[in-house]
């Protein structure tokens, strides 16, 4: 029982220290990367890292994350409330796709490619449908720049469901490791969270400052065009840096 307690104790330090570590480094990596807009690792890190270390260790570190970065940039609420609400999720949620089996990637598992197909085409139907049906209502003068961003995003979801495709077909036919269809998975989920962040923005800021629709339509379309170098950066970053990482943190991290 002692040799038992100790263990834990143990292992408890380990995972305060991982997420006082994580912490550190993210909240480094926003500060020296915070005066390029639209350029952020931040999801890169903690997408890694909740995967990783698991649900607890990433919702622990983005609390911290949410706290430390208050007393370097100050005590926004709107901001406080916003990374409350989307960091310890992107964490829930990196930190369940983290208990996926590679087994269960190199054996291409159906189910994988259903959620993955169903999730980016979800976004594929409502960028068309804002771009169809006029669904984005701003002044003529950045309605054209509106509804090319809006195709961006539709030509991003559209291309990750054809690569997407094909590395699950090639890896069901051996020719073609699981790992990079985990990666694909990532990606595709993180992408989408990035979407979520600006839209949940949208939502939280208008209401706790009491803007007008008009005011909160200008709003909206200021962090629309955010948006989409947000996404590009998390595309890239992941899909390029995630695999390296990823393998790094697991030699390191113990559950």
């Amino acid at each position: 029982m002692k040799g038992d307690a100790h263990g834990y104790a143990a292992m408890t330090a380990r995972k305060i220290a991982y997420c006082a570590v994580m912490t550190a480094l993210i909240t480094g990596a926003q500060a020296a990367l915070g005066f390029i807009s639209g350029v952020e690792v931040v999801t890169l890190l903690f997408v890694c890292f909740s995967a990783c270390a698991g649900v607890i260790c990433g919702v622990v570190t983005a609390l911290s994350f949410t706290l430390l970065r208050c007393f370097i940039w100050g005590f926004y609420p709107t901001a406080i409330v916003l990374y409350l609400i989307y960091y310890p999720l992107l964490a829930l949620v990196f930190g369940l796709l983290g208990k996926i089996k590679e087994q269960t990637f190199d054996e291409g598992r159906a189910s994988i490619a259903v959620a993955v197909n169903i999730l980016l085409a979800a976004v594929c139907a409502l960028s068309l449908c804002c771009c169809l049906f006029e669904l984005i209502k701003v002044s003529k003068l950045y309605q054209a720049t509106a509804y090319a961003l809006t195709w961006a995003i539709f030509g991003i979801s559209a291309a990750l469901i054809i690569a997407f495709n094909a590395v699950f077909i090639a890896v069901k036919k051996g020719k073609c490791r699981g790992r990079i269809l985990a990666t694909f998975l990532y990606t595709s989920v993180a992408c989408i969270m990035t979407i979520c962040f600006t839209l949940l923005d949208d939502i939280i800021t208008p209401l706790m400052l009491g803007m007008t629709a008009r005011t909160a339509l200008g709003y909206f379309y200021s962090s629309f065009i955010a948006m989409l170098p947000q996404t590009i950066c998390t595309l890239a970053t992941v899909s390029l840096l995630s695999p390296p990482l990823l393998a790094i943190m697991r030699a390191h991290i113990r559950r």
